[in-house]
């Protein structure tokens, strides 16, 4: 897998026929009604030039900086046998790269792409020790040793498509008349893409795992996703790349800004996904615009423009794309003085967000250093939402002698206090009846509260509405053609009089009441 460096160029207009060659990286030209190599997310000004970084993963802005004199690149490499050795080098061009816009998917735990890089993976192996041994032959023990989450039994199962068990020798080979593959072919059935994909997928869960959720919290790999998922799941990489595809194919809208936004200073986008039906909320959207939207939505009109949304959501996207060129293409060098002054001028709320002003949107506070990379977007927030979290636990516990002795346990480990709190509320809330929830001055103990008034009450709208449908339905029936009968004999006289349980119809007469088999209301037709 190899990166380009694209110098992307728009024409000025059909006559402009520039190609401007840049120092570094190849000159692509782009005419004025061509897309933009970023999708929507990014946009090229005719006559400018926007280098990018290309892959076929991702594709990223890039933006130039001056290096400096005093500025050295040490590198130091460390073997076994020759210990460490240090090599420096001058710095000749140095870059900054932008956010990254994924090309492809992210898989998820369970897709179908990890199970079958993991089949693949297993054929690379077995094919690469068949070729070593001069039998031909392998065990299935060898094939075991490089998969640690794996037993003979599960391998012996995948190898049996590709390979044939040796009933003489008690070992694996190659089925009659195939070949082994040449060393191109055993490396093309696992790429380097592919390989980099399993891991963000791998880091992306690991990262949940650390932040308190279990392996089955966050396992589904649909387009939706679960209804209430925290940030933390909403920023899975299985998720964050799916919207961003999806968006820019125009099937999906992001929330652009918000706690989704890795810089946390609104120059990146937040892949989080939103409703495309009035669901997005450009930042500065004042309160009077959704009182209005409310009262069009009382007077049975649609509560937002789609026009409007269109326009708001391109003018956030150009913003954002601005804020990022003039942030990462600036020379002005931050003092540590001024980075501790913004950092300090920051106000504490939940997980370090900042309101922004006339806004229900909020942004993530910047609480590191602004050169500050070596935490990606995920590890940040499961750092801001779980760092200097304890958990101390009091228990009454019988010594030898049979006294009670108070002993205290402090817990730091955020995934084993997720789980302590998790049970813990679901014990309470056995316990603790609904007639008898009441205001406790607790902020995180009356929200809980709320959620379950709030399903209760969901639940027994749901009960009145299935009640009054029902209701409605056994009157349509009652009052449909078993009550005007042909003849005051009738038998539909006679069953709707009795009847009162099931309204099944019967397949011999045709009245509802009873069925052809039923000994009770007897059918005249049977």
């Amino acid at each position: 897998m190899g990166s380009r460096l694209i110098n992307y160029y728009r024409r000025k207009n059909l006559e402009d026929t520039q190609r401007p060659k840049l120092d570094i990286g190849e000159t692509t030209v782009l005419l004025p009604e061509d897309k933009s190599p970023f999708s929507i997310f990014g946009h090229i000004d005719p006559g400018q030039i926007t280098p990018a970084l290309h892959n076929g993963m991702y594709r990223a802005p890039v933006f130039k900086q001056e290096a400096k004199p005093t500025d050295f690149l040490v590198i130091r490499n460390t073997t076994g046998v020759e210990g460490s050795t240090w090599y420096m080098r001058n710095i000749e061009n140095i870059h900054v790269v932008g956010q990254e816009f994924p090309s492809v998917d992210v898989p998820g735990p369970h897709s179908r792409k990890v199970t079958t890089a993991a089949k693949n993976r297993l054929k690379m192996i077995s094919y690469r020790r068949i070729k070593r041994n001069k039998r031909h032959r392998i065990s299935v023990a060898e094939v075991t040793e490089h998969f640690a989450d794996t037993t003979d039994m599960q391998n012996r199962q995948k190898m049996k498509e590709f390979m044939q068990f040796s009933k003489e020798h008690k070992e694996w080979e190659m089925r009659p008349g195939e070949a082994i593959p040449d060393e191109e072919t055993i490396r093309s059935m696992v790429k380097p893409e592919d390989v980099c994909l399993l891991e963000s997928m791998q880091v992306g869960l690991q990262h949940l795992q650390d932040a308190g959720f279990s392996k089955g919290d966050d396992e589904s790999d649909d387009d939706e996703g679960k209804e209430g998922q925290s940030i933390e799941q909403q920023l899975a990489p299985w998720y964050t790349s799916r919207n961003f595809n999806h968006a820019a194919q125009g099937k999906a809208m992001l929330q652009l800004h918000g706690e989704g936004d890795p810089s946390g200073r609104g120059e990146a986008f937040s892949f989080i996904k939103t409703s495309m039906k009035g669901g997005f909320k450009a930042i500065g959207e004042s309160v009077e615009d959704k009182l209005d939207a409310k009262k069009l939505k009382e007077l049975g009109g649609h509560s937002y423009n789609v026009a409007k949304q269109q326009r708001s959501y391109e003018d956030s996207i150009r913003r954002i794309w601005d804020g990022q060129k003039r942030s990462l293409s600036s020379t002005i060098e931050h003092s540590d003085t001024e980075i501790e002054q913004d950092d300090a001028e920051v106000p504490d709320g939940l997980f370090g967000r900042a309101e922004t002003p006339r806004s229900e949107v909020q942004t993530p506070a910047a609480f590191r250093r602004r050169d500050d990379e070596t935490c990606s977007q995920l590890s940040r927030f499961s750092n801001d939402s779980q760092a200097g979290k304890v958990l101390r636990i009091s228990r009454n516990i019988r010594d030898k002698y049979g006294n009670l002795e108070l002993v205290q346990e402090i817990i730091r480990d955020p995934r084993v206090i997720r789980q302590y709190m998790k049970r813990r509320h679901a014990k309470e809330a056995e316990i603790t009846k609904l007639s008898d929830v009441k205001p406790t001055g607790d902020a995180e103990q009356d929200r809980r509260n709320q959620q379950r008034l709030e399903k209760e009450l969901d639940r027994l709208e749901r009960n009145k509405e299935r009640r009054i449908a029902r209701e409605k339905i056994k009157n349509l029936q009652l009052e449909g053609p078993a009550a005007t009968p042909s003849s005051p004999n009738s038998p539909a006289t006679v069953v709707n009089t009795k009847s009162t349980g099931t309204q099944r119809k019967c397949a011999n007469c045709g009245q509802v009441g009873h069925i052809k088999t039923n000994k009770k209301l007897k059918c005249p037709f049977h």
